[in-house]
């Protein structure tokens, strides 16, 4: 077959059918191989800004995005989440930050989910428990997202830096406390800067688990750089399946960085 250039036109990518999962709900959006990939982004405003916040939401609804993060480093940031939680037009995840308190709070907010850093949070194994059950109650699932620049030290420790092992071996021991407690509703994000070692992660991990996997390249980086690199880590692992949800991380305009994601693999 020819353009009409005279030129042969490239085949259509073969691409791996998805990696089979377990299924979640995120509010109102399946996550999971019986779902679309969705598209996730995070808000860059201040959290506790609730207008500004509420403004970005809706930019980026209007963009196409599915779901959306808010960070929540502070006590103000956890006051301002059910606002948002409730107004927001697309289910809000609350990206929990260096206090345990701040999970439960997000939770009782009516956050769609809440994402968990297991290397930032102070002694987060010995609340899992508490976690479990409160998620648990609520209906809403947890996301264990590891990433390379504040990766557990017992892990770094072990291997010496942050490599696909290190990573995975993280996740899944994180995964394995909540599975203790009865709560099984989990993602996993395995993040690095290095889109190699970040490809090799998910590989590893998406062979060792059926948990849904969140994709992501942390710190991406300019637009031009980021997009390159999100577009190698995530064609790379799309085209085998793997991937439930993605989120890219690019120092940009929100709504341009959701629209930097195409829909070209819900086919």
């Amino acid at each position: 077959m020819t353009t009409g250039l005279g030129m042969p036109t490239a085949p259509a990518p073969t691409l791996s059918p998805r990696r089979k999962t377990r299924q979640l709900m995120v509010r109102d959006v399946g996550v999971g191989s019986d779902y679309p990939i969705s598209v996730q982004s995070m808000c860059t405003t201040k959290t506790h800004d609730i207008n500004s916040t509420l403004q970005q939401i809706a930019e980026l609804t209007a963009a196409g995005c599915d779901i959306v993060r808010v960070a929540c480093p502070r006590q103000e940031d956890a006051d301002a989440l059910p606002a948002i939680a409730k107004k927001s037009q697309i289910p809000v995840i609350a990206d929990i930050h260096f206090q345990p308190k701040y999970i439960f709070a997000a939770i009782d907010a009516g956050c769609a989910a809440v994402r968990v850093n297991p290397g930032n949070i102070k002694e987060f194994d010995g609340r899992v428990a508490e976690v479990a059950k409160a998620a648990g109650d609520a209906g809403i699932p947890i996301r264990i997202g590891v990433n390379a620049g504040s990766l557990d030290k017992r892990f770094l420790e072990k291997y010496g830096k942050a490599t696909p092992e290190a990573l995975v071996e993280s996740a899944l021991w994180e995964a394995s406390l909540f599975e203790e407690h009865g709560f099984s509703d989990i993602k996993i994000s395995v993040k690095h800067n290095d889109p190699v070692v970040m490809v090799a992660a998910y590989e590893q991990l998406a062979a060792a688990c059926d948990y849904p996997l969140h994709l992501g390249v942390t710190e991406a980086g300019p637009a031009f750089q980021g997009t390159i690199k999100s577009a190698v880590a995530f064609g790379a692992l799309l085209s085998k399946g793997i991937g439930d949800t993605i989120r890219v991380s690019l120092s940009l305009r929100r709504s341009r960085k959701s629209r930097s994601a195409p829909r070209s693999w819900n086919r």
